[in-house]
């Protein structure tokens, strides 16, 4: 009888003790990791992202396309959000100041980069903040710089002609480590 008690006791220590070991890890709480030791002589280096760099602005106009080409030229890669839109003279504000831009033309497109910057590490400025006169385009007439500001870069294009109706926008597309603007020409 003595036997069968402690029998049934180790049964029940054992039960108690898997259920306290695999409630927890079952229920979203502590649960063993094996840990693989990091040997001394490989230092671990935390990747950082590459950001891209603006380096150079260009524009030309494509006669077949019906459209003027804004490239603004990245480095070492393209980043990976852009949009492009057109805005009324009201939105050309200066990112982090809020301030008005100066942008000549009739109508205007805001061109957003996230991820991207237009400086180097020294925060001076890799690609050229006003291009003006645009020459070689039928359409624009100055791509100025809007801000360069956490992370964000952003350029408004002033346009000789009108905006298109609302459902006609500038395309973005993506050429190696450069970002094509085109903009509609009549």
């Amino acid at each position: 009888m003595r036997m069968a008690q402690r029998i049934s006791g180790a049964i029940v220590a054992l039960v108690l003790g898997l259920l306290v070991v695999a409630v927890p890890a079952r229920a979203g709480g502590p649960t063993v990791t094996p840990v693989t030791p990091v040997s001394p002589a490989a230092p671990v280096t935390p990747v950082t992202p590459v950001t891209p760099v603006l380096t150079r602005i260009s524009a030309a106009h494509a006669a077949s396309a019906r459209a003027d080409l804004v490239r603004f030229h990245f480095q070492p890669a393209a980043p990976s959000e852009v949009t492009a839109r057109y805005v009324p003279a009201s939105e050309l504000i200066q990112d982090g100041s809020g301030l008005p831009v100066a942008v000549r033309g009739r109508s205007f497109v805001k061109v957003v980069f996230r991820n991207a910057a237009a400086h180097d590490e020294e925060g001076r400025a890799t690609a050229p903040r006003n291009l003006f006169p645009v020459r070689a385009t039928t359409n624009v007439v100055q791509a100025r710089s809007g801000g360069d500001f956490e992370g964000v870069v952003t350029y408004f294009i002033g346009l000789r002609q009108r905006a298109p109706g609302p459902q006609v926008q500038p395309t973005v597309q993506y050429i190696g480590t450069s970002v094509i603007v085109a903009i509609p020409t009549r």
